[in-house]
């Protein structure tokens, strides 16, 4: 470096003029800024490895300024470049500063080969900076390479030679499975075949007239009337042929807007469903589930009304505004419904043992099943005394009565 010449063209000889020294916070090395940064924003060095494909531990390393632990100079502009964009430094200034780091740290930085894995992620991330890499560098990359290789045929040499000895000693072991034992040990556990059992003479069987089969309804112990009045209330038995309900069919869209998903229970043995939808106008019902008390309302136009259980009678009114659907099917109830009027019972089978109507209405407002109706009626009836028995003659003459 040159002294400073403070002579003036024209010779005169002049002071220097002392300057105040002015306190300058230092630079930040590219370390630092990148870790600095990092810091400032909150984010790990293992989501700035995973964002930038580039190993936590050469991170580790450019953030410390140890150079000597990274690859060559092209490699690190590409993590400079990758972190910068990610942190939102200028990338020209980044640069500079690493520029400088280099220019400093030039004379004692020593280049080891890089091992596989740093390889691996410096390729990865600056694999457009190939093309600019130094003669030095691709000589340092070709040399890894070669060490790659030899190591790769070492592992290959070894892994032939352990497949040639697991051969060589099935082989063998399959020639000893082939070796017979001699004939007296293989019988030692022979057992011997039991011996045939005689075989009874069968007989020929004249075949028996069968007779035709006898299908027993589900009846009471104790039948009913078919029709019974009880103060002025007819009451009949439902007969078996009676047509409760007929299938109906139902376009898909319909069925779905009309049967919500949450009603479509799955059908087990011995419960029932019933889904009433009153989508067409009002209808007043009455029911009785097992053997829960019996309820009857007004179901409004767009209400809809779930019933669930193993014995479920059910007396509708102005069956035209109804869907019903029964374990999940659409069916139609005004098929032989008087009046719009309907008695069900289900399970169908159950239907001969109740009389309708399934329901009967008080003066004082509540409601009796017809069963309960018939018990009730029936204790309050009095019983008529005996009929007085006929006299028989007497041989004497006189008479006597009978008791």
């Amino acid at each position: 470096m040159t002294e400073e010449n403070n002579t003036p063209e024209n010779g005169i000889e002049t002071t220097p003029v002392q300057e105040t020294p002015v306190h300058v916070e230092p630079k930040l090395t590219i370390g630092q800024l990148i870790k600095k940064s990092r810091e400032d924003k909150g984010l790990s060095l293992k989501v700035i490895s995973q964002q930038t494909k580039i190993h936590i531990g050469l991170l580790e390393s450019l953030e410390a300024d140890e150079f000597e632990k990274l690859p060559s100079k092209a490699y690190v502009r590409g993590f400079v470049k990758s972190t910068s964009k990610i942190l939102g430094i200028n990338q020209e200034m980044a640069l500079e500063l690493l520029d400088t780091a280099y220019a400093k740290s030039a004379p004692q930085m020593h280049h080891p080969v890089p091992n596989q894995e740093m390889k691996t992620e410096a390729a990865r991330n600056t694999l457009s900076a190939i093309t600019t890499t130094p003669l030095e560098t691709v000589k340092s990359v070709t040399a890894s390479s070669t060490v790659f290789l030899a190591k790769s045929a070492v592992v290959i040499l070894i892994v032939g030679i352990v497949g040639f000895n697991v051969k060589n000693f099935l082989e063998k072991s399959s020639e000893e499975s082939e070796v017979k034992l001699p004939e007296v040990l293989s019988t030692l556990h022979k057992k011997k075949a039991p011996a045939p059992k005689p075989v009874a003479k069968v007989e020929p069987v004249e075949p028996k007239k069968e007779e035709p089969i006898q299908v027993n309804l589900i009846q009471d112990k104790n039948p009913k009337p078919a029709e019974v009045t009880v103060n002025d209330i007819n009451l009949s038995t439902i007969s078996i042929a009676e047509k409760q309900f007929a299938e109906e069919k139902m376009e898909k869209e319909q069925y779905d807007e009309l049967l919500p998903a949450k009603y479509r229970i799955q059908p087990t043995k011995g419960q029932e469903t019933v889904f009433i939808n009153a989508s067409e106008g009002d209808s007043w019902l009455t029911y009785k589930v097992d053997d829960k008390e019996i309820k009857k309302f007004v179901l409004r136009q767009g209400r809809t009304l779930f019933l669930r259980g193993s014995l479920i009678r059910l007396f509708v009114g102005n069956t035209r505004s109804l869907k019903v659907f029964y374990n999940n099917k659409p069916v139609n109830l005004t098929a032989g419904a008087k009046g719009g009027v309907k008695n069900i019972v289900l399970p169908e089978e159950m239907k001969t043992k109740y009389m309708a109507p399934l329901f009967v209405f008080q003066d004082d407002g509540s409601v009796l099943t017809s069963d309960e109706y018939l018990k009730v009626n029936q204790k309050k009836t009095p019983t008529p005394p005996p009929a007085p028995a006929a006299e028989a003659p007497r041989t004497d003459g006189r008479k006597v009565n009978n008791i």
